[in-house]
Parts: structure tokens; C-alpha cells; sequence
């Protein structure tokens, strides 16, 4: 059995637990919570090594919050440990990154990307339910000072932030990090899709005369210079712009469930089936990656009944 589609991305979510309460990300009905799960370090080395022997060369590490996983030093140094040809890489809210920068890196993390929906301290209490606006401005100047390449996330949502967007784009540009803009993304137990908003509105409404550039045949992002910024903006838009036709990612949630798409519920237990045998979770692997739909928010059913939660997945 042979991969039809290359898989070289990997993103791997340590835990569900989180030290911010977004209200996009959590579960509206208090019944959706997940139970809390957290990753075994040596059955996700075992899945790590599996993975890069089919192909997986770009591992990112999320949660929930990965930076509340205690292993995750070690798991970016086995990670880099598999080959040369590996890029360890980090999403997080940056509330501990003014810690963890110097150690994280130490431990061989080669980028990382930092959520931050907000300037306004209100208005970030308001999304995140904590008072941490500072802790994340602290993070992203330490990951800076310490992580080779360190990039800007912002979920845009009609009515919430999409008011601050040249702000946000200014303040990337004064710290010399390059930002992206993410649509807003239906789920089983998100916020209200009426939040949506286009990456193409936003960029249209921005003071900015921006020039496209040359995309990756993989990267979600699309990025865009102009004249009067030092940095790359870019525009992830998932619902209005799929990206599907080029996937090369699985995601590995904490509980060992292995997920061709995040817009699919369909999985296999990896750690399960590398309990039983190697071979036949290669061939299960195989099999999920040539079953996978391309289709993404596109090919959603309107009850998304069977997706699973971001918490769990990583987003």
C-alpha cells in the first residue's frame, strides 16, 4: 500500500488544557467539555518515529496550551533528533514563552507562532476571560529575543476585533514579526458562524497597497508586502479560500486519535496500533492519509455534528 498524497506536516496536540478560556474555542454547552487528556511522551516519541519514516519532515507542537506540557523541552529535542531535515515548531498564547523562550530553544525549537486577537487590554479579558494581555506582549518580545522565526496569529471576527487590524499589522511591523489573519472557522462547539468575516473584506478595508507574493504550494497562508511595512502580512482563509487541493498534515491529538483533516472526524488510534504492531500502523496511517476528502470547511455538513473540538485537535 503506497501514500497517494505526501504527508510532511505533522501538527501534534500535548493536551487540552488551556490557561486562557477563549470563547471561540471553548464549548458553548458545558456537556461538550472534553475530559482532560494529555499526551504519553513515549507513546508520541513512538508516533513521532513512525511518522518521519513516512515522510513527516515539519513537526508542530499545540495544546490546548503546549507550553503547560512539562515534556515539551524533550519532545522538541527527540523531534529534532529523527533527522537534520526536521522543523520543530510551536503554537502557543504566549503567556509563558518570557519563561520558556531561553529552554524551548535550548531544546532545538525552530519557530514558533504566537495567538494574539487584541491590543486592547478589555477587549482581550473579554475573549480570553483572563487579565494576560501583558504576559502575551512579554512572550512575543522574549520569543523574539530567542526563537529564530517568530510569527503573529489573529482569528478575525466580524464585530469583535475587525476594527483592529492595521493596529495589529503596525504592531507586528514595530516588533519586526511577520503577522497572519485567520478567518473564522465553523466547529461542533465554537462561537456563532454569523463572526464570520472574509479574509478579502479584511484586507480590502486596510490603509495598505499590497502586493502579492509567491505562495508555497502547501502553505495556508497567502502573504502580501507593501511599501510601507518591514514585514509580510499574510491571509489564512480557509472557508472563502481553500487551501484542501495542496494538504500535506495530519494532527495527533493527545488521546493517540490521528486525524486526516481537521474538518473530519474520521481517525485512527495510533498509539492503540503501535501498541499491536508497526506495520499494521503504517498501513492504518496509509490508509487515512489516501482517505482523505480534500474538502475542508467546504465539504462541512451543516450539523458538524461528527467534527471534533479545536480544544482537542489544536485548531
Amino acid at each position: 500500500m503506497r501514500v497517494k498524497h505526501p504527508i510532511q506536516y505533522l501538527r501534534v496536540s500535548l493536551l487540552n488544557k488551556c490557561n486562557l478560556n477563549c470563547f471561540y474555542c471553548r464549548p458553548q454547552n458545558e456537556k461538550e467539555v472534553p475530559e482532560w487528556n494529555r499526551s504519553n511522551p513515549d507513546k508520541c516519541k513512538q508516533a513521532l518515529s513512525l511518522l518521519y519514516s513516512m515522510g513527516v519532515r515539519k513537526i508542530r507542537f499545540t495544546g490546548g496550551e503546549p507550553t503547560l506540557y512539562k515534556e515539551l523541552p524533550d519532545l522538541i529535542t527527540f523531534s529534532k533528533s529523527l533527522g537534520p531535515d526536521v522543523k520543530s515548531a510551536l503554537t502557543s498564547n504566549g503567556i509563558l514563552l518570557a519563561k520558556l523562550a531561553p529552554e524551548l530553544r535550548l531544546a532545538g525549537l525552530d519557530s514558533v507562532n504566537i495567538s494574539i486577537d487584541t491590543l486592547d487590554p478589555t477587549k482581550f479579558t473579554s475573549i480570553t476571560s483572563r487579565d494576560y494581555l501583558d504576559r502575551v506582549l512579554d512572550g512575543i518580545t522574549c520569543a523574539k529575543e530567542y526563537i529564530p522565526e517568530v510569527k503573529l496569529n489573529t482569528v478575525v471576527m466580524k464585530g469583535v476585533n475587525d476594527d483592529e487590524v492595521a493596529n495589529l499589522i503596525e504592531f507586528a511591523n514595530s516588533m519586526k514579526v511577520n503577522i497572519r489573519f485567520i478567518e473564522y472557522m465553523p466547529s461542533r462547539t465554537g462561537t456563532p458562524h454569523y463572526k464570520y468575516i472574509s479574509g478579502n473584506e479584511i484586507r480590502n478595508s486596510l490603509p495598505y497597497e499590497f502586493s502579492a507574493l509567491g505562495q508555497s504550494g502547501a502553505s495556508a497562508a497567502r502573504y502580501y508586502k507593501a511599501n510601507n511595512l518591514d514585514i509580510k502580512v499574510g491571509f489564512i482563509n480557509p472557508v472563502s479560500h481553500s487551501f484542501c487541493n495542496n494538504c500535506n498534515r495530519l494532527r495527533l491529538a493527545a488521546d493517540g486519535k490521528l486525524y486526516g483533516c481537521l474538518f473530519d472526524g474520521r481517525n485512527i488510534n495510533l498509539f492503540e496500533l503501535l501498541e499491536q504492531d508497526d506495520i499494521k500502523a503504517q498501513q492504518e496511517t496509509i490508509k487515512l492519509v489516501n482517505d482523505k476528502q480534500f474538502q475542508g470547511c467546504s465539504g462541512v455538513a451543516s450539523s458538524q455534528d461528527n467534527l471534533p473540538s479545536f480544544l482537542e485537535m489544536g485548531g
